[in-house]
C-alpha cells in the first residue's frame, strides 16, 4: 500500500532532520501540516526543529500543541523541554523531563536529556544516576556509555567508571574516545603505568592522532625513560603545531635526555616564535645553567618571574643560582604562593622549600627550620595524592631479598657481554657528593659524562621480580648478553669515548647484576657523613623516586637499608665495589681524585683535578656548585642542634654510624 502524500512529505522532513539539515526540513515539516494541520507529531517534530534553528518563539505554539493533543506522549513532551532549555527556563524544562521519566520509566531519551541537563549544572552524581538507567534501558547505547564513565570520572568515583568503560568497549572494541578517556583518568590519578599502556594502545590504533604520543612522553618521562619520552614527543610536533610551548616542552625533555644540541635548537625556534613564554625562559635558564652561564641563567629567570608570576618551576632554579638567597621582595612574593589553597601540594611545596632556603641562607634557624617543616608537608601531600609512599617493610625485605641473590661475587672472566663503550657506576644516596665524583671522572678524555640514567633499575627491578624466588644467583651467559644490551640501547645517542658514567644513585641495588653483565666495569659508591647529608635530603624537594625523603624516621631508615646492601657488596664484590668516604675525598683531594681515576682503570689526567673548567655542560641541578673550588663550605647540620636530635636518634636505631654513614658494627 502506497504512502499518503502527508506522510511522504513527514517522512522526507524527518530524514533531512536527522541529517542536520533544518533549511530543508522545515518547509518539508510546514507542507505536510499545510495537509493534515492538527497532526501531533508534524507539530512536535516542526517545533523541536524551530528550537534547533533558534526560532524558539515560533516553536512554542506546535510544541504545546502537540503536548495538548497527546499528553501521554514521552518525546512530545521531551521535544518541549528543549525549547524551555533554549529560552532559559532549564528548572520547568527538568521538571518537565522528569515528569517524563516518572511517568514512562522505559524512554531511555529522556534519561539522557536529563542527564546532560544534570551534568550542565555541574550535578554530576545527578548525572551519573539518570545516564545509568538510560544505559540499563539500551546496552548498546555507546555514547550514553561513555558519558556516563565521563560522569563517574568526574566524581572521582573511577572504578565505577572503568567498568563502563570495560562494558564500552564490548560495544566498540579500542574506541579512541573511551581510550581517551581512559587517559584522561590515568593523568587525573597520576597513574603513569596505565597512562603508559594506555597511550601506547591509542598511539597504535590512532597513529595519527597526537595525543596518544603525547601521553605516551608524559608516561616516559615520568617513568624516568628520557630518551624514550623525547621520542615520542618528537612524534608530537609532525602532528601538532610546533608553538613556543610545545618546543620549551621538547626542549626540557631533550635536556633530561642529555641531548643538550636538539634542546638549543629547539629553545631558538621557540624564542623565535615568542620570546617571552614562561616555559621557554624556564627551560632556556636551566640549560644556561647546565652550561655554566651564571648569570645569563638568572636573567632568564627573572624575565620568567616578569612573564608569568605564577610560573612555581622557575623558583629553585633561581635559588640554585643565588645559593638560596632572594631579596625581601621575591622572598614575600613566594612565599604568598606557598600559601595559596587553590595552588596544589607539589606547588606549594616547591614554593615552601625556596622560601625555606633564603631564610636558612640569612641565617635564620628557626624560621628555615619550620619552613622546611611545612614544604616537607606539602611534598608528603603530594606524594600521597601521587599514589606514592615509603614502604620501609617493603624496601627492607626487597633488600633482603637482593642480598639474597647475589651473595657471593660471580667470576665469569668474560671480556664484555656488549660492544661499546664500558660503564663506570656510581651509586649512594642523594645529597652524598657523587655529582663531585663524577666531575673528577668525566673530566678525563676517556670518558663520557652519563648523568643520571634511568635503564638499569627498570631493568633490574624486571628480572628480580621473575627470579628471586628461583633464588638464581649466576645468570647464563644469554641472560647476561640480553640484559647488557637492553642497557646499551637505553644510552644517550653520540657517546664516542671508550667509558661512560652512570649515576643513578639506585643501580646501588642491581650492583650484583652489574657484576656479571658488564664484567669489567668499577662500582664506586659515595658515602657521606649520614647527619649532614640525612638533613640535605629533608631540605631538598626530592624526585619521586626518593619516597622516603620528608620525614627524619623514613630518611633513617631507607640510610640503615643502603647500609646494609652497600656493605653486602663490600664483601660480595672485592675489587669491584669501592666505597668513597666524601670527607676524606674533600680534604685530601689532590690524593684522592688520583686514586679515583686509578680506580677506574685510567691514567691521570691533569684535566681531571681542574674539573671545573673541564666541561661545557654539567647535566645536574649542582652545576653551579662543581664548577667551584674543592670544599666541605662548612657544616651546616651543626648549625640546627638540638633541633636534629630526632634524626640522629632514628639513625642510630637504623644501625648507622652517624659519623661516617657506615653500617654500625
Amino acid at each position: 500500500m502506497s504512502q499518503s502524500p502527508f506522510s511522504a512529505t513527514l517522512q522526507e522532513a524527518l530524514s533531512a532532520h536527522r541529517q542536520g539539515s533544518l533549511t530543508r526540513a522545515i518547509p518539508l515539516y510546514e507542507r505536510a501540516l499545510a495537509a493534515a494541520p492538527d497532526d501531533a507529531e508534524a507539530l512536535s517534530l516542526y517545533g523541536l526543529a524551530l528550537v534547533q534553528a533558534g526560532r524558539p518563539a515560533e516553536a512554542e505554539r506546535p510544541l504545546k500543541r502537540a503536548v495538548e493533543k497527546e499528553p501521554n506522549k514521552p518525546n512530545f513532551r521531551a521535544n518541549l523541554a528543549e525549547l524551555y532549555f533554549k529560552v532559559g527556563e532549564d528548572e520547568t524544562a527538568i521538571r518537565e523531563l522528569k515528569a517524563v521519566t516518572g511517568g514512562h520509566p522505559a524512554y531511555a531519551p529522556a534519561f539522557v536529556r536529563l542527564g546532560h541537563a544534570h551534568v550542565a549544572r555541574q550535578e554530576l552524581k545527578d548525572a551519573a544516576e539518570v545516564f545509568d538507567t538510560a544505559l540499563q534501558l539500551n546496552p548498546r547505547d555507546h555514547a550514553t556509555a561513555i558519558i556516563l564513565a565521563r560522569a563517574l570520572a568526574a566524581t572521582e568515583n573511577y572504578g565505577a567508571a572503568y567498568h563502563v568503560l570495560d562494558h564500552a568497549e564490548t560495544i566498540r572494541p579500542d574506541d579512541v574516545e573511551g581510550l581517551k578517556l581512559r587517559l584522561e583518568i590515568a593523568r587525573r590519578r597520576r597513574d603513569f603505568p596505565a597512562l603508559e599502556t594506555l597511550a601506547a594502545r591509542l598511539a597504535k590504533v590512532a597513529p595519527d592522532d597526537p595525543a596518544g604520543w603525547r601521553d605516551l612522553a608524559a608516561a616516559f618521562f615520568e617513568n624516568g625513560r628520557y630518551s624514550d619520552a623525547l621520542i615520542a614527543f618528537e612524534r608530537v610536533l609532525t602532528m601538532a603545531p610546533r608553538t613556543a610551548e610545545s618546543l620549551s616542552q621538547l626542549a626540557s625533555i631533550a635536556i633530561n635526555a642529555l641531548d643538550f644540541a636538539k634542546a638549543e635548537a629547539a629553545l631558538a625556534e621557540a624564542e623565535a616564535l615568542s620570546p617571552d613564554d614562561a616555559r621557554l625562559l624556564a627551560a632556556k635558564a636551566l640549560l644556561l645553567t647546565y652550561q655554566g652561564r651564571k648569570a645569563e641563567a638568572e636573567s632568564y629567570c627573572m624575565r620568567c618571574m616578569a612573564a608569568d608570576p605564577s610560573f612555581v618551576g622557575v623558583y629553585p632554579q633561581l635559588s640554585l643560582l643565588r645559593n638560596g638567597r632572594l631579596d625581601e621582595e621575591e622572598e614575600a612574593h613566594i612565599r604568598a604562593y606557598s600559601r595559596r589553597a587553590d595552588v596544589a601540594p607539589a606547588g606549594r611545596a616547591t614554593a615552601s622549600f625556596v622560601v625555606a632556603h633564603s631564610l636558612d641562607e640569612r641565617g635564620d634557624r628557626d624560621a628555615a627550620f619550620e619552613e622546611y617543616a611545612r614544604a616537607n608537608g606539602e611534598a608528603a601531600e603530594r606524594n600521597r595524592l601521587d599514589q606514592i609512599h615509603y614502604d620501609f617493610a617493603g624496601h627492607s625485605a626487597w633488600t633482603d631479598a637482593i642480598a639474597d641473590v647475589f651473595r657471593d661475587a660471580a667470576e665469569t672472566g668474560a671480556a664484555s657481554y656488549h660492544q661499546g663503550p664500558q660503564p663506570i657506576f656510581i651509586v649512594g644516596l642523594p645529597r652524598c657528593g657523587s655529582t663531585l665524583v663524577e666531575s673528577v671522572i668525566a673530566a678525563h678524555s676517556a670518558v663520557h659524562a652519563g648523568g643520571e640514567l634511568p635503564m638499569l633499575p627498570n631493568i633490574f627491578n624486571k628480572w628480580m621480580q621473575e627470579n628471586h624466588r628461583a633464588g638464581h644467583a649466576t645468570l647464563p651467559a644469554a641472560d647476561r648478553e640480553r640484559l647488557a644490551a637492553a642497557y646499551m640501547r637505553g644510552l644517550p645517542a653520540g657517546i664516542a669515548t671508550a667509558r661512560f658514567t652512570d649515576k643513578n644513585l639506585l643501580n646501588l641495588e642491581a650492583a650484583g647484576m652489574i657484576a656479571q653483565i658488564f664484567p669489567k666495569a668499577v662500582i664506586i659508591n659515595v658515602r657521606r657523613n649520614p647527619v649532614e647529608s640525612a638533613f640535605s635530603i629533608w631540605r631538598h624537594d626530592m624526585m619521586k623516586f626518593w619516597a622516603f625523603a620528608t620525614t627524619f624516621e623514613d630518611i633513617a631508615s631507607r640510610w640503615g637499608l643502603y647500609a646494609r646492601l652497600a656493605e653486602h657488596f663490600e664483601r660480595a664484590l672485592p675489587g669491584r665495589f669501592h666505597t668513597i668516604q666524601y670527607e676524606d675525598f674533600v680534604n685530601v683531594f689532590d690524593v684522592e681524585a688520583r686514586k679515583l681515576v686509578a680506580l677506574c682503570g685510567l691514567d691521570w689526567e691533569d684535566q681531571c683535578g681542574d674539573f671545573q673548567n673541564a666541561r661545557d655542560i654539567a647535566p645536574t641541578l649542582s652545576a653551579i656548585q662543581v664548577r667551584e673550588e674543592v670544599s666541605l663550605k662548612g657544616d651546616r647540620a651543626s648549625g640546627y642542634g638540638a633541633r636534629l636530635d630526632p634524626l640522629r636518634r632514628a639513625l642510630e636505631v637504623a644501625g648507622v654510624d652517624i659519623a661516617t654513614g657506615a653500617l654500625r658494627k
